[in-house]
């Protein structure tokens, strides 16, 4: 079976680190992007999540300083070259090894996160808040309890603002724009607290947990890591148990 053109474009979205900053990204492309981000599945519709639309450079900045430090603790500081070495092992050229390697440990790697133009940066960020008390207004006596009962509210919130980027990033790709997900300036409680203050979001209702920078690509998109196969990846009926396609 062919892919159709939908397939197509998911299998062809990259993420994007270098941008053409001699290119702006309009209003009403940001809108389109963030309107299919909406069209995503939520419990109940309740739709938890909100985005902030950053373009004020300072703003970009402090963000993206977030994430160069925080790389550089974990991949620099935290992570044995060994293991780094693993991770990237898809990656056959020695050359290109050391590069990914020497971008992670310098967190150059999130330079563009910043926005600016000496380093390819992103002329637009989103920033993807989600609504913590989420459970269902059908269910008030579960409202912002953090779940009780086995219920996990956050958890719904998490998973939705999580299909509404993956929309926004596929919606993005079909206009020709470039984008990239990133969490790492979002996965420390100081670094959430700041970039919160910084953008007005209001804790702990809302919870700042992704980011996505938007602009054109620099370069023409190359063909990104392999990816596993069904047959690797998925069982039927029981864990072990391959699924396989009949003839």
């Amino acid at each position: 079976m062919e892919d159709n053109e939908v397939i197509r474009m998911i299998k062809n979205r990259r993420a994007i680190r270098d941008y053409d900053t001699s290119k702006d990204v309009s209003d009403e492309l940001i809108y389109k992007i963030i309107e299919a981000g909406g069209y995503a599945p939520s419990a109940e519709n309740q739709q938890p999540w909100r985005v902030i639309v950053v373009r004020d450079k300072e703003l970009q900045k402090f963000i993206g300083q977030k994430a160069v430090e925080r790389t550089i603790l974990l991949f620099g500081r935290a992570t044995p070259r060994e293991e780094l070495e693993r991770r990237l092992s898809y990656i056959k050229s020695k050359a290109s090894l050391e590069r990914t390697i020497d971008i992670l440990i310098s967190g150059a790697r999130f330079e563009y996160i910043k926005g600016e133009p000496e380093t390819d940066g992103a002329p637009v960020l989103l920033v993807l808040c989600i609504d913590q008390t989420h459970v269902g207004n059908s269910q008030p006596t579960l409202r912002g309890t953090g779940g009780v009962y086995g219920w996990s509210s956050p958890r719904h919130a998490v998973i939705a603002g999580s299909m509404m980027m993956q929309n926004m990033a596929l919606a993005a790709a079909a206009l020709g724009l470039g984008t990239c997900v990133s969490s790492v300036q979002l996965d420390h409680f100081d670094d959430i607290e700041e970039i919160s203050d910084k953008l007005g979001v209001p804790l702990p209702h809302w919870k700042p947990i992704l980011c996505l920078t938007v602009g054109y690509p620099k370069f023409e998109r190359t063909l990104g890591p392999p990816r596993q196969p069904p047959e690797e990846i998925a069982f039927l009926n029981h864990w072990d148990k391959p699924f396989e396609v009949k003839e």
